[in-house]
């Protein structure tokens, strides 16, 4: 009885640590090892790697969370907070979007693709987006076992842009237009003096021209008064 009892109570705790290491699997060791960035202004691919599981502290797990890679992987509820990225219920006007960036993650476990060792996760960024950085994720693609949990649109923080600077991603702040106000302002005022000036010029060429055509008229009968005795002496004198 004794033994009976020492069998059973060792299959049961055996159970009970193999349920604990399958459910514990899908959100420990279940991060990106590398990603690789292209895109506008890059001569070449950006590679992050290390730790990227979620709650790491390297930059790969940050980059990974703030794109909401776990949130594709895992759905909303298996994220780390507070990278969370929404999901966006319509997407994005084209014209809002600004650049666009990729990142491929490379996620060991994930359903990799024929002639592929390792599964493979693609996001495109647009960290200039009218509203803060955009991330979407196509569906069609594999996680763990099965298709994405969460595809489509996510906004993410502002932290994604300063995350992308840091790994070497060009930089293009928003406020760039502000400046230009000035710039406008000072040709405007600019043209205003030149346009009054070619104003003034204009009169001033106008009554040069209308002088001008005043003193013809007062001297054309001036000369035609000297060309009628002319005529009239040759033809007495031939008379």
């Amino acid at each position: 009885m004794l033994r009976r009892l020492i069998v059973v109570t060792t299959l049961a705790g055996s159970i009970s640590v193999a349920a604990a290491i399958s459910l514990a699997t899908p959100a420990l060791a279940k991060g990106p090892s590398q990603a690789s960035i292209t895109g506008p202004g890059l001569a070449h691919a950006i590679i992050v790697s290390g730790s990227g599981e979620p709650g790491q502290q390297g930059k790969l797990a940050l980059l990974a969370g703030q794109t909401g890679l776990f949130t594709v992987m895992f759905g909303a509820d298996a994220s780390v907070p507070p990278q969370t990225p929404p999901v966006l219920r319509a997407p994005p006007p084209k014209a809002s979007l600004g650049p666009r960036y990729t990142v491929i993650y490379t996620v060991p476990g994930v359903i990799p693709r024929p002639g592929e060792q390792y599964g493979r996760i693609r996001q495109d960024i647009y960290p200039d987006a009218v509203g803060g950085p955009v991330i979407y994720t196509s569906p069609g693609q594999d996680g763990f076992g099965g298709p994405l949990t969460v595809t489509g649109w996510l906004r993410a923080s502002p932290g994604l842009t300063r995350t992308l600077a840091q790994l070497g991603v060009p930089s293009r702040p928003r406020t760039q237009a502000t400046p230009q106000t000035s710039p406008r302002t000072a040709p405007s005022a600019a043209a205003h003096q030149a346009s009054s000036r070619s104003l003034t010029w204009l009169i001033a060429a106008a009554a040069a021209l209308g002088g001008a055509a005043l003193w013809r008229h007062h001297r054309k009968p001036a000369i035609a008064h000297d060309t009628e005795p002319r005529t009239s002496g040759t033809a007495h004198g031939s008379a």
